[in-house]
């Protein structure tokens, strides 16, 4: 209780701060040192005007990503919307015959299709849907299903008829997602859970584990948000990635 009130407490201060003094008083009275840094690393001049040479920040293309407002490196090539540390415990161990299939499509559709031998996408956002459709390699096989929780989109890995070497939850109804996704791998087969931090995904957390996986959490940073995310990979003892 006593802690409940403390953080609504702080939230009414943030509010009266900046309905008395604005942004740049909260900025200098209100926030601690962290806090300040999230809100420079979400000022874009902040961004462009400062030397950061060789920094994680640069390095990863984090900075690149922020400025651009898109989920890149630093060379401009397409990332996945994951945490920097799984993307780069990731990346190594992805083979020309593995299969994937995908909750939820972007950049991480092309970044996956450039190492993979196959990549199933489905998205439920018709506009996004046909804004990508066209762009992508020829090892993609995207499809638009509308979003009913409990429904055909979170079942249409059920419905392909291959078994998947990795199954990537990263779209809507992710729990129910994670819940068809088992009968749907190959016996190697992994899952990854992005922003598994959230508590309304802690169901699939156990789910995964009541059925004999393990898990590994990847917290860090992803492209373009200032805030630390986690991915989580969930695996049996063998699986395709030699954990």
């Amino acid at each position: 209780m006593i802690k409940f009130l403390k953080i609504s407490l702080r939230k009414l201060t943030y509010r009266l701060a900046v309905l008395v003094g604005g942004k740049n008083y909260l900025k200098r009275k209100i926030l601690n040192e962290e806090e300040r840094q999230l809100v420079k690393l979400q000022d874009l001049d902040y961004l462009r005007n400062n030397n950061f040479n060789s920094s994680y920040l640069q390095d990863t293309g984090w900075i690149n990503s922020a400025i651009k407002k898109e989920i890149v490196d630093r060379d401009n090539s397409p990332l996945p919307w994951m945490t920097y540390p799984f993307i780069n415990f990731l990346e190594p161990r992805l083979m020309r015959s593995f299969k994937i299939f995908e909750y939820g499509s972007g950049n991480s559709t092309k970044f996956f299709s450039s190492k993979v031998g196959y990549i199933y996408s489905v998205e439920h956002d018709r506009a996004w849907f046909e804004k990508i459709k066209n762009n992508l390699g020829e090892n993609v096989e995207l499809r638009h299903e509308e979003l009913i929780y409990g429904g055909a989109y979170s079942q249409k890995a059920l419905t392909i008829k291959e078994k998947f070497d990795i199954i990537i939850v990263d779209g809507r109804d992710r729990v129910n997602c994670c819940k068809n996704s088992l009968e749907a791998l190959n016996d190697q087969g992994v899952v990854v859970l992005d922003n598994s931090n959230r508590p309304n995904y802690k169901p699939a957390i156990e789910f995964f584990t009541d059925n004999g996986f393990k898990k590994i959490d990847f917290t860090g940073m992803s492209p373009k948000s200032p805030q630390l995310s986690q991915t989580t990979l969930f695996y049996r003892e063998t699986n395709c990635l030699n954990v």
